[in-house]
């Protein structure tokens, strides 16, 4: 995976997001299509009034894309910015996979293993692709910071 970054997160190093994405990506991906796959890790400062701390989209095409943006708060913690890198990993997962294809011709509208949804109207705690990122988050996380321990010993 080629990763470039873009801002500065305040409480994290730059090199730590880095092997995160890297291992995060291992594991979701595989060694192979984790290879293909182009990222910009993004850290800026967000509206405070959305409430989203981070977000994905696609830069290539949107059928199995392989170029990514990851933006992220810049005012996270450590362990919340790992976290929420965790998630949008799930979504650059669900997106170089194929699993989540967003619908250029209608706005709001995606197509998650083959159904499809309006964003709109599926409220965002019940959106498949949501339960996934959020139900993953967590283990990746965990297993990320073991991995780390192991290295150290």
């Amino acid at each position: 995976m080629y990763i470039r970054t873009s801002g500065k997160p305040s409480k994290i190093s730059i090199s730590l997001c880095k092997k995160a994405a890297r291992f995060y990506a291992e594991i979701l991906l595989g060694s192979r299509l984790s290879k293909s796959i182009n990222l910009l890790l993004e850290f800026k400062e967000l509206d405070s009034k959305s409430n989203f701390i981070g977000f994905c989209s696609w830069e290539d095409i949107n059928v199995s894309p392989k170029e990514f943006t990851i933006t992220l708060s810049k005012k996270l913690g450590k362990r919340h910015t790992l976290l929420a890198l965790a998630h949008e990993m799930v979504h650059v997962k669900q997106y170089a996979k194929n699993e989540l294809k967003d619908y250029l011709s209608e706005s709001n509208k995606v197509r998650w293993r083959g159904e499809k949804f309006d964003a709109n109207e599926v409220d965002y705690w019940d959106q498949p692709w949501e339960i996934e990122a959020y139900g993953r988050e967590l283990g990746l996380y965990a297993r990320f910071k073991k991995n780390l321990k192991d290295e150290c010993v």
